[in-house]
Order: structure tokens, then C-alpha cells, then sequence
């Protein structure tokens, strides 16, 4: 059994994992990294500690140091890579895609074996598009809906502190909190769907598009076009590199 984890600049998720499916798992915020050694101190030891992390070097550290004292274990730390089970990464420079990226367009593209385009709305919205050779031909990066309305809160006096999407978005707002929220909303779902019709026409069949992250239910009723929520697409990536022989996982590992 294998521990995998989903380091996030928001949370940190994981699941403890065999070869066919997810068993468990839990999650918590970044900013308390150093409480995983709590969390896990009741659990069996894993064969392996699998980690994709976009959180910066002192949240790896703090994983890694909770795994060193609870099991004696090193983590494996992936990265991106030029090739993946099956995928072709087109950066120009692999490394500097966001491994989160990279695992959920893995697990996508597993999922259909035809083209995918990935949305994944968090702390930014990113959206993926992977052919049907699996080809990654590239992708956007945008603020993502609290980045977005923190930025205006920043930006104005006008905007107060909001800290709960609880209303409908409507065009024609009759507040300025409303109007807000409704112009991050409707502009990120307008933006998304602009990004996947003109992706769509970078392929030959029409792709399925995944949408995960954790602010994919508050912008899926404002989409037209058809969407696959589904969640955990960066720990299933992970399940399926866990799952390829040691020596090639052991290439995508960096030694901190």
C-alpha cells in the first residue's frame, strides 16, 4: 500500500492507494503542513510515499520530515518530465510544468485514451490540452475565483472582505458585493469556455473536458458547454505512476 499526496498551495490531500483503487485518505490546510505527523501517526506503514508538490520547498521539507520520523522513509517527489505513461510533454523546459498539471493530464488521459482538455479551478484556473496521441500541446493559466476576488478587494475600497460565494450571478447585480462576485463567476466561466472552444480546434476529435479543483462546483452552473467534474485527477496520476516499474519512477524523483 502506498501513501499518496497532493500538495497544493490551498490544501494538502492524500489517500492511501493499492495497485487498483484508493482505500482512505484525509486532508488539510498548507499553512499546517507540520500536523501531518499527527495525522498519519496511526497509520501502517506505506511501501512507498509518492508526493506531487507545487507548495514550495518548505512544505516538501515538512512532508518529507514527517515521513522521515514516522517510517524512516524517503519520499519520492515527482516532477515533470519530457515523457509520462504514455504522454509527451511540449514545454519547452518539461520541469517547469506544474507537476499537478502533469498527474491530473495523465489520469485524464488514461481515463478516455482521446484528446482531454483538463480545467482545474484553484488558487488559478489552469486548462490543459493533451491529444489523442497524448500529446500535452500546451495550456493557460489564469487567477482562480478567490484570487480573483481577493485581488479586487485589494485593488478597491469599494470591495469589502468576502469570504462566502452564496448568491446567484446575475448580470444586472443590484450590490457591489453581487456584482462582484457575478464578475468573477461569469468572466472565468465565459474565459474557460473561450479557452476550450479555441483549444478544441487544435485537435482532430472532439475532447472530453475534465473540471477538478476545489472551486469546480462554484463555476460549473455557470458553464454552457459539457463538462466531467472529477475530483482527485492529481492522486490518481500519481496511483498510475506508482503503479509503472521502480526504475522508471525512480527517474522522475528528486532528491531534496
Amino acid at each position: 500500500m502506498n501513501l499518496l499526496v497532493d500538495s497544493g498551495n490551498s490544501f494538502i490531500k492524500w489517500v492511501w492507494a493499492n495497485d487498483e483503487s484508493f482505500l482512505a485518505g484525509g486532508r488539510c490546510l498548507t499553512t499546517v503542513v507540520s500536523s501531518l505527523h499527527e495525522k498519519w501517526a496511526n497509520s501502517d506503514v506505506p511501501a512507498r510515499v509518492i508526493v506531487s508538490n507545487v507548495a514550495g520547498e518548505s512544505v516538501a521539507s515538512e512532508i518529507s520530515k514527517a515521513v522521515s520520523v514516522l517510517w524512516q522513509l524517503e519520499v519520492e517527489l515527482i516532477v515533470s518530465s519530457q515523457n509520462c505513461c504514455g504522454l509527451t510533454n511540449s514545454y519547452h523546459k518539461p520541469g517547469q510544468l506544474g507537476v499537478d498539471r502533469w498527474m491530473a493530464m495523465v489520469a485524464a488521459y488514461r481515463m478516455t485514451q482521446n484528446p482531454v482538455i483538463v480545467v482545474d479551478c484553484g488558487t488559478a484556473v489552469t486548462i490543459d490540452l493533451v491529444n489523442e496521441k497524448g500529446l500535452f500541446i500546451g495550456g493557460v493559466i489564469m487567477p482562480g475565483l478567490m484570487t480573483a476576488l481577493q485581488s479586487l478587494k485589494l485593488g478597491t475600497d469599494a470591495v469589502e472582505d468576502i469570504s462566502r460565494i452564496n448568491s446567484d450571478a446575475s448580470p444586472a447585480s443590484q450590490s457591489t458585493e453581487e456584482g462582484v462576485i457575478a464578475g468573477v463567476l461569469l468572466g472565468l466561466s465565459g474565459g474557460i469556455e473561450r479557452v476550450v472552444r479555441e483549444q478544441s480546434l487544435l485537435v482532430d476529435k472532439i475532447p472530453t473536458v475534465f473540471i477538478s479543483g476545489g472551486d469546480r462546483e462554484k463555476i460549473v452552473p455557470y458553464l454552457t458547454i459539457p463538462v466531467v467534474l472529477q475530483s482527485g485527477l492529481v492522486l490518481e496520476g500519481l496511483r498510475i505512476v506508482a503503479g509503472k516499474n521502480k526504475s522508471e519512477v525512480s527517474r522522475l524523483k528528486f532528491q531534496d
